[in-house]
């Protein structure tokens, strides 16, 4: 699959790179000594494992975990997690999710706004996956028998994976609401490993759905202007030929093609010769009525340049 327009390749942007570069300095500052509070070992996790996550583009960084998971003391990974407040993180990330939906339909200064907030909740979600993933660099690098710290941070493991299942709860299927953000979310995608992404589902799901913007905002810019969605323009199309979450969004929203009408995937299905002959047969008699679909199946019947 070929990159995004956004994102060069296997090349990260000058942002990322140089925050990267702040991270390692400010991890080797964190750990010249001991970490022995839950704050610090939380910060020093989370910055550990956001090298470790993102290894294949920032060069090894097994060097940099290592010294860092090393001066965390077992005891104060655990207190951190302890103090992980599940439904709080669940609250902020719920908020996250609507203000990225709020930014679509505002404009300015208050869209501005609405993305930032989104953007700091999507990252501390993220600070506590890079938290995990540093907690099980330790448990995977551990030597010898199984010692009191590893049993300790073993622990710790289990506990935050099941303090971020209960963070996620119900919120990954609500993915689209953040396609008013995709640029940026592509970014930091495309910056962790690829064996990471599916995971960072913050990141990553419907992060190519920009499509769906259009549902929601309208050509003329009017904040919740309620528009027609173009189904039949190049760009929307080839989008829809291959995804089916955005097909399935379309027919079921209520600012496109009603079920009255001619859907995004029936023409989907018409264009790759998979639709009934019943559906055939209803385009055809209902586009007779109905000039818009006729328009579309006009377009549909047009040869690709």
């Amino acid at each position: 699959m070929s990159p995004p327009p956004d994102v060069d390749g296997d090349t990260i942007s000058p942002e990322i790179q140089k925050r990267y570069a702040e991270t390692r300095r400010e991890l080797e500052t964190s750990t010249q000594s001991t970490v022995t509070g839950a704050k610090e070992a939380g910060r020093v996790l989370a910055l550990a494992g956001d090298l470790w996550r993102r290894r294949d583009i920032l060069g090894d960084t097994t060097r940099d975990v290592v010294l860092a998971v090393d001066k965390v003391e077992a005891q104060a990974a655990q207190a951190f997690v302890a103090g992980v407040d599940a439904a709080a993180e669940h609250k902020k990330l719920a908020r996250a999710l609507d203000d990225a939906f709020d930014s679509i339909l505002e404009e300015g200064e208050e869209r501005a706004l609405y993305t930032h907030s989104a953007e700091m909740a999507l990252a501390a979600r993220d600070a506590l996956a890079s938290a995990r993933a540093a907690l099980a660099f330790a448990l995977d690098n551990g030597s010898g028998a199984e010692s009191t710290r590893l049993a300790t941070l073993r622990t710790a493991k289990t506990e935050l994976d099941d303090k971020l299942a209960k963070i996620d709860r119900g919120l990954v299927k609500k993915a689209r609401c953040l396609v008013g953000i995709n640029q940026a979310r592509r970014r930091e995608s495309a910056a962790l490993d690829a064996s990471e992404r599916a995971m960072a589902w913050w990141w990553s799901a419907r992060s190519n759905c920009d499509f769906l913007v259009s549902l929601y905002r309208s050509e003329e810019g009017a904040p919740g202007a309620q528009t027609r969605l173009d189904v039949t323009s190049k760009h929307n199309a080839a989008h829809l030929a291959t995804c089916e979450d955005c097909q399935r969004d379309v027919e079921a929203s209520s600012l496109a093609y009603t079920p009255q009408h001619v859907t995004a995937s029936s023409l989907w299905r018409r264009q790759h010769g998979e639709a009934t002959q019943s559906e055939v047969a209803f385009m055809d008699a209902h586009a007779k009525s109905c000039k818009d679909c006729q328009r579309a199946l006009d377009a549909l019947a047009q040869p690709e340049e």
